[in-house]
């Protein structure tokens, strides 16, 4: 050791080279403790918090949410829904028609528990790359707003675009946001709906009958040429044509089980009180009855080349087996009623086409091959 000082000594690029050597290492190690510090200072300089502080106590004071979002040059649409006295939701735009409660769920968690992730950019300039340029500045930020009564706002938030990285390193949602009224952003933990229109919202439940329940199917009832499409039991699996004209055959089970079923299977586009329409005594007519004694009639009508219908239902003793109670039937009847009897229903193009299927459509001529 001392004959290896003593080289360094009388040796002086040597001894040069070994003290630039431990200045090298000690510049790197000083790097690394740097850096270190650096980022252990980035880490815990921000600590993830609530987007609004509090929010999440007050939800059940929520009574109005209202979703802006811009249609361009068209200006902005305003989605409002309203909680009644029950507790129930409604569009106010469409008379107070009832929403999709899990939506509305949804949305006042999603903006009660959304939680500011990470910091981004306060410079209003960069909010358009962001999605969070307002609407009203034909932007595509979603603004959504929580009031309770008349006029106090609970929360308002400008909500843009998902990220790449659509979830955090815990697996969690991510979303870039900004509290209305604000220039800085965030990157935030949380999800919530952001439909545009209206008819997004609305709650999907309509004609709930299960297919195993349907006994008869009439279309165009009470004309000279209804289409009468019906099965024995519930363990038929295929709807049969009744009264198929001499001389013709029907066009196959699929067809008509497409047919019996399509008001089943469906949703609808839009809905408006009932007072809305003039569904007169001679309109068309569909009748769907049941094997425990519901006769549900759906009256057709059509403003602006689209089908609206209009529905009642009745308990029918003839459905039901001689002796059997009617009072399920009657509570049945009684749900549908006040559930789709105030409104009428805008039904999709594909649905009304089926409903309005003539005897004609649904058969063919008879070919030699039928008689064989």
């Amino acid at each position: 050791m001392a004959a290896s000082l003593q080289t360094l000594r009388e040796n002086k690029p040597l001894r040069n080279l070994a003290l630039l050597a431990a200045i090298t290492i000690i510049v790197v190690i000083a790097a690394i403790v740097a850096v270190a510090t650096d980022r252990s200072s980035v880490r815990t300089s921000f600590v993830p918090h609530p987007l609004f502080e509090g929010l999440d106590s007050k939800l059940d004071r929520v009574d109005r949410i209202v979703y802006t979002a811009s249609r361009g040059l068209s200006g902005e649409v305003k989605i409002v829904m309203l909680r009644g006295e029950d507790g129930a939701w409604g569009a106010e735009s469409r008379s107070g028609y009832p929403v999709n409660p899990e939506l509305v769920k949804k949305t006042l968690l999603g903006v009660g528990e959304m939680e500011a992730y990470e910091p981004r950019t306060a410079n209003p300039e960069w909010h358009r790359n962001l999605g969070l340029l307002a609407p009203e500045d034909i932007g595509s930020a979603v603004r959504v707003e929580f009031f309770s009564g008349n006029d106090e706002r609970l929360a308002g938030v400008l909500v843009g675009k998902v990220p790449e990285r659509a979830v955090d390193v815990k697996g969690e949602g991510v979303i870039y946001v900004r509290r209305d009224g604000e220039d800085q952003t965030w990157l935030a933990r949380g999800r919530l709906p952001l439909l545009k229109t209206v008819s997004e919202w609305l709650d999907p439940t309509f004609v709930d009958i299960p297919r195993e329940d349907v006994a008869r199917v009439t279309l165009w009832a009470d004309t000279d040429r209804p289409v009468i499409m019906s099965r024995g039991s519930p363990e038929e699996a295929n709807f049969a044509i009744e009264n198929v004209p001499e001389g013709r055959v029907t066009r196959g089970a699929p067809v008509v089980n497409r047919v019996a079923t399509a008001l089943l299977d469906s949703g609808f586009d839009d809905v408006a009180p009932a007072d809305t329409l003039d569904f007169p005594e001679t309109a068309p007519q569909v009748v769907v009855e049941t094997f425990d004694g519901v006769k549900l009639t759906m009256r057709m009508g059509g403003q602006g080349g689209a089908l609206w219908a209009r529905f009642s239902a009745a308990a029918d003793a003839a459905l039901l087996p001689d002796g059997a109670d009617a009072s399920k039937a009657e509570a049945r009847a009684a749900a549908l009623n006040a559930r789709l009897g105030p409104w009428v229903y805008k039904l999709p193009q594909d649905v009304s086409s089926q409903l309005t299927q003539t005897m004609d459509i649904v058969t063919r001529e008879a070919g030699p091959a039928d008689f064989e």
